[in-house]
């Protein structure tokens, strides 16, 4: 399958075009999914819009992205990108955000990773998933690690330490204390 700007879906191997409205405004950039899974749409509003594999049936809009929110600056998107499992989808907007997102949820996972503020022209995964590339119209590739292992243990190195018990019973009295740094 090709997509086009303009709307248009294009079988390759069918040799069929059709004239679609993929998005709620101008299309700017898309993904396939993994095995054309699933294609995801960004447009100049700032929406995506979530298809199946085959482009017949919208599976909906992911809320919460920069046009749905008064306050944030909206831009258009920039580039999106599927992991290799289509579990999760990295979206970047024309002011330099990028974003994650659970695709069968359909939310947002965690903050904005912190980007040079350079629009984001292209986003990949590494191959195991556990990394996300991104480059700038201005600004050499950016890698940002996926790892949860490896992203805790930057996290205690900053903070210099976990939660103590005390904190711990302050901050997440009903949770069961469990030691989240080591020593």
């Amino acid at each position: 399958m090709l997509v086009t700007p303009v709307g248009l879906v294009v079988d390759i191997a069918k040799q069929n075009t059709e004239s679609r409205e993929l998005g709620e405004g101008l299309i700017t950039a898309s993904a396939f999914g993994p095995h054309s899974t699933g294609l995801a749409v960004g447009d100049d509003l700032g929406r995506i819009t979530l298809w199946d594999g085959a482009v017949h049936n919208r599976l909906g809009v992911l809320t919460g992205t920069s046009a749905d929110s008064e306050t944030a600056e909206t831009g258009g998107v920039a580039a999106l990108a599927f992991s290799h499992d289509g579990q999760t989808l990295a979206v970047a907007d024309d002011g330099g955000t990028v974003q994650l997102w659970d695709v069968a949820s359909r939310r947002l996972l965690g903050s904005a990773l912190p980007t040079p503020g350079d629009p984001v022209r292209s986003l990949a995964f590494s191959s195991d998933d556990t990394t996300l590339y991104a480059v700038g119209a201005n600004t050499s590739v950016q890698a940002y690690s996926l790892n949860p292992d490896r992203l805790a243990q930057h996290v205690c190195e900053r903070a210099g330490s976990g939660l103590s018990a005390r904190d711990w019973r302050t901050y997440l009295p009903d949770v069961p204390y469990r030691r989240t740094c080591p020593r």
